[in-house]
């Protein structure tokens, strides 16, 4: 049970590393999150322009620096998920569709990205095909007991 959690948790930080890097690599973003919304909600609908840009630049700096936080804790969990598991087929499953579907959904909460059916169908298809390497990796290690996990 600890390696399918540990799978799923990598998964999303990986979604989470990819949102940071996305964040750090687009000031226009941080620019639209921080002044348009909060500054303007915080000083009644006005955007001081030297806060502002002083604000993006630590966003952005600070968005880089997530994004290698999120993939060590990323890569720490996977490990995690490899030894808790009963396969490496069964971590790398739950690893890819937790980090299809978190990415999904961080899409559209925080950009309003809109998935379409063709997405899904090809998200679905690649999860299909990594259920199926899953369950041809179990039955061959069910095939061969003399093959003992360390």
């Amino acid at each position: 049970m600890i390696g399918f959690v540990s799978a799923i948790c990598a998964g999303c930080c990986a979604a989470i590393a990819s949102t940071c890097a996305k964040l750090a690599m687009s000031p226009e973003l941080q620019r639209i999150f921080w002044c348009d919304f909060l500054l303007e909600k915080v000083f009644d609908g006005s955007t001081l322009s030297s806060v502002c840009q002083t604000v993006v630049i630590v966003g952005r700096v600070s968005s880089f620096l997530l994004v290698f936080f999120f993939n060590a804790l990323m890569w720490t969990l996977f490990v995690k998920s490899l030894r808790g598991s009963s396969s490496s087929a069964t971590a790398t499953v739950t690893n890819t569709g937790s980090n299809f579907i978190c990415t999904a959904v961080l899409g559209c909460v925080l950009f309003g990205e809109m998935l379409s059916m063709r997405w899904w169908l090809g998200t679905s298809l690649i999860l299909t095909g990594l259920i199926l390497i899953h369950f041809n990796s179990a039955s061959s290690t069910e095939e061969h007991p003399d093959i003992k996990k360390e």
